[in-house]
């Protein structure tokens, strides 16, 4: 009982570090740590009384029942800790079970070679190393080069999530039927390694071809966000437009002022022309392009959504201390901040009423720290410090966000959504 118990905990730690490794964390690190302790007992506690309590361990019943009552505890465990979307969820636990499989029935081949019996001491031992040795590399080679693009891609082209989970669930039934094979079996005919060998092959083309679905997908969000980015750059054209008609203007009417100025004081109306001319000064402040930070960027989706807000009617209020030597880049502010401010302003619009928009920007040490307040309307739904049904442009924000190790959260209070967006440097 004693090494079956080991290699149990050695596995079910070893699921725990790739669940870690592979979900967006949803939680505080405590409550999450908590929760996988709760499984790490579970799992073990299930395994034992179906192998020892309820059946025989070299029962096809006691295989069976601990094959799937413990792939059901990860999978709600993945499901409950993970904040992406649950398409993308999903996808990722089949892919992550189908390469257990085919790790365990690797490790049981292996092992076989050496050991006549299957649960035998050395062999349980053996066959847990192997299968640890097997996920270095992949762990190695996820972190490396697949976590940055899955994390990337967001969950909202549903229907190839579920395409790509669809070809997963069935690949993950046919190792499923190996695991089940090579538990139960000692003599490894030469059949079923080929059979096995070439099912893994099929699988890992299969797979390749998901990946390169979801680099299309990356490419996809990529090319939305330029477009979202270049609709910033036609704005910030046309108040640049607008101000140089202003300006046009102004000096097309700085030749009467100085005309009745210089009239004014012929006639020795001095006090009248000081009071022209500081009426003249405060029309000139007023019509001056209103600065909010030295960062160009920042300061024109700011500047450009100030008059956007104050046009629809809306009181809306901006602190930014944002300087040019900041890491983020160009496009990110406009992921950010231009969502933000956007669906700032629609969430005022939706009020019925006319709204306020309080926005911070602050760098706090190494961080930058974004702050937002508006008014919304009424049966917003917030889940886990998110917006239970979000759409395209918060899924840009996360995006964007996700490379600066940032975090978002939102809560509602009093009908007042507020935003808080952390970017480190």
């Amino acid at each position: 009982m004693t090494r079956q118990l080991v290699a149990l905990t050695l596995t079910a730690l070893m699921h725990i570090v790739c669940f870690a490794i592979m979900t967006e964390r949803k939680y505080s690190v405590k409550k999450t740590v908590s929760i996988y302790f709760a499984f790490l007992t579970v799992f073990v506690c299930f395994a034992m009384l179906a192998s020892r309590v309820l059946f025989d361990i070299h029962s096809f019943y006691a295989t069976s029942l601990t094959f799937l009552s413990t792939m059901l505890v990860a999978f709600i465990i993945f499901m409950v800790t993970s904040a992406d979307p649950a398409c993308k969820k999903v996808f990722l636990f089949l892919s992550y079970s189908s390469m257990f499989c085919i790790f365990f029935c690797i490790s049981a081949m292996i092992s076989s070679v050496w050991f006549k019996d299957d649960f035998g001491i050395a062999a349980v031992y053996v066959k847990t190393i192997i299968r640890t040795l097997l996920y270095l590399p992949v762990i190695w080679s996820y972190i490396v080069f697949l976590r940055p693009a899955i994390r990337e891609v967001s969950g909202l082209n549903k229907k190839i999530w579920h395409s790509i989970s669809l070809v997963s669930v069935q690949f993950l039934s046919v190792f499923s039927i190996f695991c089940f094979i090579y538990t139960m079996k000692n003599d490894f005919r030469a059949w079923y390694s080929l059979l096995f060998a070439a099912t893994v092959l099929i699988y890992f083309s299969v797979l390749w071809i998901s990946f390169g679905m979801i680099r299309y997908m990356i490419k996809e969000s990529r090319m939305e966000l330029i477009e979202e980015n270049m609709k910033h750059l036609q704005d910030r054209l046309k108040t640049a437009k607008e101000n140089e008609m202003s300006a046009k203007t102004v000096r097309h009417d700085f030749r009467h002022h100085n005309q009745n100025i210089a009239t004014m004081l012929q006639k020795g109306e001095t006090n009248e022309a000081l009071h022209y001319i500081e009426q003249y000064n405060e029309s000139l402040d007023a019509a001056r392009t209103k600065e909010f930070c030295s960062h160009v960027t920042v300061n024109a989706i700011l500047s450009s959504f100030y008059i956007k807000a104050q046009n629809d009617g809306i009181c809306i209020s901006i602190e930014a201390d944002t300087q040019e030597g900041t890491n983020i880049s160009d496009m990110d502010f406009v992921a950010i901040l231009s969502n933000i401010l956007e669906n700032a302003v629609n969430g005022c619009k939706e009020c019925g009423a006319h709204g306020k928009i309080n926005i911070n920007i602050r760098t706090v040490s190494d961080k930058t720290v974004i702050v937002c307040s508006n008014s919304c309307k009424p049966g917003l739904v917030i889940e886990n410090n998110m917006i239970k049904h979000r759409g395209i442009g918060i899924e840009s924000m996360l995006t964007a966000a996700r490379k600066y190790d940032g975090d978002i959260s939102y809560r509602l209070e009093n009908d007042v959504l507020t935003l808080c967006v952390i970017l480190k440097k």
